[in-house]
């Protein structure tokens, strides 16, 4: 009788970044080690070594892969669409709140604050390219012409990062994330040149 050694499958992509996510918002990034990621994708610290010469590439590679996902999610609205001239507002608005509530960010905030904000406004990182692409895109491609595209997409940015990488210190109620959400709406109006508020 022939026996056989069960061999187990390495963990897919995606089940490397969830677990390196998880491990983030559990410890912060300072704190992630491949042993902990590891366990997370039950799987051996002999695969990360093979596939990543260094924890802090992975850290890099999931958390801007996390930062595109949660771009993209924020374009899908719930509900009536807002007038085309605020749509890229309701976008900011969305984005800045999925982010804000994220528990990565939330880690991020606790431990390496200035870390985050570096990521996002120094212009030579992959999370600014990110960032920046999204907002030219879905934002500011339609502003009036003559208007200065990259000042208004720079303000644009970093009028949101506080709103989108400052999370609360407790879960915010229904009430407390409208107001919050309709201060960003607000100052990005203003950034771009519209009315206030939304017309209904």
């Amino acid at each position: 009788m022939s026996s056989s050694k069960h061999v187990q499958a390495p963990p897919g992509m995606g089940t490397v970044h969830r677990a390196t996510l998880d491990a983030m918002a559990m410890r912060g990034p300072r704190r992630v080690g491949v042993t902990h990621i590891a366990r997370l994708a039950d799987s051996n610290r002999q695969f990360f070594y093979r596939n990543w010469a260094d924890p802090q590439v992975l850290l890099r590679e999931a958390t801007l892969q996390e930062l595109k996902r949660v771009l993209q999610r924020a374009l899908e609205v719930p509900g009536p669409l807002p007038p085309r001239e605020c749509l890229g507002v309701h976008f900011v608005v969305r984005a800045a709140r999925l982010l804000r509530e994220h528990p990565v960010v939330a880690a991020m905030a606790r431990t390496e604050p200035a870390m985050t904000y570096a990521a996002v406004l120094r212009t030579d990182t992959e999370w600014h390219g990110s960032a920046w692409d999204w907002l030219t895109e879905h934002v500011t491609p339609h502003l009036p012409w003559g208007t200065e595209r990259d000042t208004v997409t720079l303000a644009v940015l970093t009028t949101a990062l506080p709103y989108a990488l400052i999370p609360p210190e407790e879960p915010p109620s229904e009430t407390e994330r409208a107001a919050v959400d309709r201060r960003l709406s607000q100052a990005l109006h203003a950034c771009l040149g519209l009315p206030l508020t939304c017309p209904d």
